[in-house]
């Protein structure tokens, strides 16, 4: 009777253990998804809060002859901000260049090819991104706000006089790479689009660079990342930017350099080439030294060499380090020309 009882006892003491043992999991783990999340919440705050830089060697609107290069300044709305955008060039022109930036970049980050563009022929527009420069924001909240402020900018240029009856064509770089790919299915009567060192997706390309900073801690948390992506952008959250273009027929051109390493080839959209089914997809790889990094596929090979050697803002020769390549300018010139004659 004894024994009964004591392996009665045993029995109910092992299910309390037990018990206890699962709660106290069940916290831990509340406790881990509590925390990640909030971790998650605060990087994603850390690495898109309002940047400003003034990077050596690039030129900005200051520093040209407004009277040669006039713009005009425009406002736009995008989610709950109003964004800074800027229209240059002729009213008759072929048509408008949309440019859309990188991350934390403004507007002027791309001015000798908007001056270029508008040299020949162009109407450009380009933009200051959400928590941007002139743009109202706290800060970009995300790689994805990249296609959604590029969405705003194409319906407002739709919908302005100067601009409405143009045919609109893209220039991305970076996550506005990605930007100009992944609108291609969504936005419709758009004729090309030129996608310069753009990744697939936002989460990959986030992973890779936090493995760069925390290592292994960055895939623990990377399901958290992801999370906080969709509670951010919902269904702009993932985009794939291949298989957007895959399931469009606009030309499109997709630049990589094989020695960036800020959106290296193996995230790239280029990475695809075979599986994408857009007829119209071309590809072009800058392998040429100094010209081959993330930010200077567009640069002659001296001015790629300047910025590279040169650090200091306050001393560079702006306008040596933004000397464009001609050759790879006018090839851009000829597949817009190209889109446009389909």
């Amino acid at each position: 009777m004894n024994a009964e009882r004591i392996k009665t006892q045993n029995i109910r003491q092992n299910r309390t253990i037990l018990k206890k043992a699962v709660v106290a999991l069940l916290i831990l783990l509340l406790s881990y998804i509590t925390v990640s999340m909030g971790v998650s919440a605060m990087v994603f705050r850390v690495l898109f809060q309002r940047t400003e830089s003034d990077p050596a060697a690039e030129l900005r609107y200051t520093d040209v002859d407004p009277q040669k290069y006039p713009r005009q300044a425009m406002r736009f709305a995008s989610g709950g901000n109003s964004l800074q955008g800027y229209l240059y060039g002729a009213a008759d022109a072929r048509g408008v260049i949309v440019v859309a930036n990188g991350i934390h970049a403004p507007a002027d980050t791309h001015l000798p090819e908007i001056l270029y563009f508008a040299d020949n022929g162009w109407r450009v527009f380009t933009y200051d991104g959400t928590g941007v420069g002139d743009s109202e924001g706290d800060g970009i909240r995300g790689l994805s706000q990249s296609k959604i402020d590029l969405e705003n900018a194409i319906a407002f240029l739709r919908s302005n006089g100067a601009t409405k009856d143009l045919p609109i064509v893209l220039y991305g770089h970076s996550a506005g790479g990605y930007a100009a790919a992944a609108v291609l299915r969504e936005v419709d009567g758009l004729c090309a689009a030129v996608c310069i060192a753009g990744f697939d997706l936002p989460c990959e390309i986030m992973l890779y660079h936090a493995r760069q900073r925390v290592g292994a801690l960055a895939d623990i948390e990377y399901p958290f990342m992801r999370l906080q992506n969709f509670f951010l952008f919902g269904k702009d959250a993932d985009l794939s930017a291949w298989e957007s273009i895959s399931g469009s027929d606009i030309p499109v051109m997709i630049v990589e350099a094989d020695g960036d390493t800020v959106v290296p080839q193996a995230l790239g959209i280029g990475r695809y080439r075979e599986r994408i089914q857009n007829p119209n997809a071309v590809f072009l790889t800058v392998d040429e030294p100094y010209r081959n990094t993330h930010a200077a596929m567009w640069l002659s090979a001296e001015a790629a060499a300047y910025r590279a050697q040169e650090r200091d803002a306050k001393t560079a020769d702006k306008a040596k380090g933004s000397a464009l390549d001609p050759d790879f300018m006018d090839t851009l010139l000829s597949f817009y020309a190209s889109a446009l004659q389909r």
